[in-house]
C-alpha cells in the first residue's frame, strides 16, 4: 500500500527549507511575497495556501509554484537554483559592463559564444 502523502506539509516543508537557503525572514518573505506574515507561518506549519498565494510566495523565492508542491525536490531545485543563478550573472553583465583597460571588451556574444560584431 502507498503510503499518503499531506501536499501541505510538503509545501510548507519546501517554503521553509529555500526561505532559510536564501537567508529570507519570514517577515522578509512576507513582504516580498505581498502576503501577510501569519500567512508564510501558516504556509510552513502545512496549512494549504490559496493558488494566488502559493504563485506569489514561489516568485517571491525566484522557483516555479510547481516547484514547491514537488517531493522530488533535490533534482528540480538545483535545476531551478542553477537558472536563478545565470539568469542574476546575465543581468549583471548586460547592466555593468566589466570595466576594461582598453584592451579587452566583453559582449553578450561573448558570452553565449557567438562572434562579436
Amino acid at each position: 500500500m502507498k503510503e499518503s502523502i499531506n501536499l501541505g506539509l510538503v509545501i510548507g516543508q519546501n517554503v521553509r527549507r529555500l526561505r532559510q537557503e536564501k537567508h529570507i525572514t519570514q517577515e522578509r518573505l512576507a513582504e516580498k511575497s505581498e502576503v501577510s506574515v501569519n500567512t508564510i507561518r501558516n504556509i510552513e506549519k502545512g496549512r494549504w495556501p490559496s493558488a494566488y498565494t502559493l504563485q506569489a510566495v514561489a516568485s517571491a523565492l525566484k522557483v516555479d509554484a510547481k516547484f514547491l508542491l514537488s517531493c522530488e525536490s533535490d533534482e528540480m531545485y538545483l535545476k531551478e537554483e542553477l537558472q536563478s543563478r545565470l539568469e542574476q550573472a546575465f543581468e549583471f553583465l548586460v547592466k555593468k559592463p566589466p570595466e576594461t583597460d582598453g584592451k579587452t571588451t566583453y559582449s553578450v556574444g561573448h558570452l553565449t559564444g557567438s562572434k562579436k560584431l
